[in-house]
């Protein structure tokens, strides 16, 4: 596979579970979410569910409203990951992939529109 780049992220796309979980923790943070460390797919899912919260409260319309459902359903590909645990792995990476997809996508939309600010973390 190619290397896939989003703004000035490069990324290559994650091989396994645990390379998915670092690179949406870290795509977290771009948003200015508070990751802690080694999260499981329910606490990274809260974390999106967060920002979506603060993005759909922030005032923002049109520009925010794609980001916000592309982080509302990488959320809930998170979700369906944490539900699976162990079971099914190959639908679990598909779901932890989704759910890259669409945090890359809604920050490329944002970024696109210069709408993109951090969202600082309540915690």
């Amino acid at each position: 596979m190619g290397i896939v780049m989003h703004g000035d992220v490069g990324t290559a796309p994650p091989l396994d579970r645990t390379d998915c979980l670092m690179a949406l923790g870290d795509a977290l943070q771009r948003w200015g979410a508070d990751v802690p460390e080694d999260p499981g797919a329910g606490e990274l899912a809260q974390l999106l569910d967060e920002v979506v919260k603060r993005l759909s409260g922030d005032g923002n319309t049109g520009q925010a409203r794609l980001a916000v459902e592309l982080l509302a359903q990488a959320a809930e590909a998170l979700r369906a990951v944490a539900r699976l645990g162990g079971l099914l792995p190959a639908v679990s990476m598909w779901h932890l992939r989704t759910a890259i997809r669409q945090e890359a996508a809604a920050r490329a939309h944002l970024a696109e529109h210069r709408d993109l600010r951090p969202v600082a973390s309540s915690r």
